[in-house]
């Protein structure tokens, strides 16, 4: 469900969620982590018994969460005022749920801890025992305060002794200047600014659906995509669009207003310039004029 191709994805569902921006700076500097990283991590790490109680607690925290399949299955084949109250949850339903972010987690930020050993992929005890620790801070974040303070403290220990010191990630590759300059202009919005974005997003959802003129969003956020698939800058429009969940959250933007499309400006505007010198001039105007138009020049 979740991947670090499909992070825009990703970022739609926690910037949607109270506290997400606290699990997307997470997952931002877990992209950054390498080998020399684990060993602290792994050392750090509580005891299981200790992660077991704990991860009880997540599983309470976060046994509400309804995604889009679920929201789905409900609501197939009724009608009336139940589907109406649960299309109006759509603001808040997830597209996937913690066990997907976690899968991402282990499987897509720490692919490069995995090795093939007798025809299965394996990880070495320490790398599982580091990896676990993010998983455990992730899910932490995750729940947010749902978690009792004390699984919280549990779950986020190694990350907090290990790893939260960390810097978030600055070289976002070719287009970072252009991509901190969009963040910082987001971040700083005033209220009248932000009432533009609101405005512009609603206009863009509204004219977006058959074609800009130039490339709908949906294509021109592929072709994004693939432009950083095909140039090997995966991770870090994956750590781009974990900065814009954090930017757009500390901007003052609610869930109405991402749900409502100002996510998707932010979004595909940081998409575009990770990518911006491989990217057809098409595809990135329908990503970044939108936004530009309201914020003056992004690049």
């Amino acid at each position: 469900m979740y991947s670090l191709v499909s992070s825009p994805v990703l970022g739609f569902d926690l910037v949607r969620r109270p506290g997400g921006s606290d699990t997307a700076a997470v997952v931002a500097a877990a992209l950054d982590l390498t080998a020399a990283d684990l060993p602290a991590l792994a050392a750090a790490a509580p005891a299981d018994r200790d992660r077991a109680d704990a991860w009880a607690g997540v599983a309470r925290a976060t046994r509400d969460s309804v995604d889009l399949r679920t929201l789905a299955s409900r609501t197939r084949g009724t009608t009336g005022p139940a589907t109406l109250a649960a299309l109006r949850g759509l603001e808040t339903t997830q597209v996937g749920g913690l066990e997907d972010l976690l899968r991402c987690v282990r499987h897509d930020v720490f692919d490069w801890t995995w090795r093939t050993g007798n025809g299965l992929a394996v990880q070495d005890d320490a790398s599982t025992r580091a990896v676990a620790a993010v998983c455990d801070a992730v899910a932490a974040s995750y729940a947010g305060s749902a978690l009792s303070t004390a699984d919280r403290g549990v779950l986020l220990e190694a990350w907090r002794r290990a790893a939260a010191h960390r810097s978030l990630p600055r070289d976002l590759g070719p287009g970072s200047a252009s991509v901190h300059r969009l963040l910082f202009r987001v971040r700083t919005c005033l209220p009248a600014d932000r009432d533009a974005v609101r405005a512009a997003a609603d206009q863009y959802r509204r004219t977006s659906g058959a074609s800009t003129g130039t490339s709908s969003w949906a294509l021109a956020v592929h072709n994004a995509s693939w432009a950083a698939h095909l140039s090997d800058r995966t991770r870090v429009a994956a750590q781009a669009q974990m900065l814009a969940v954090m930017t757009t959250q500390a901007a003052g933007f609610g869930t109405s207003d991402c749900a409502g499309g100002v996510w998707n400006l932010v979004s595909g505007a940081v998409h575009a310039l990770v990518v911006a010198d491989l990217l057809a001039d098409a595809d990135v105007d329908a990503l970044v004029e939108p936004l530009a138009g309201v914020l003056g020049p992004l690049r």
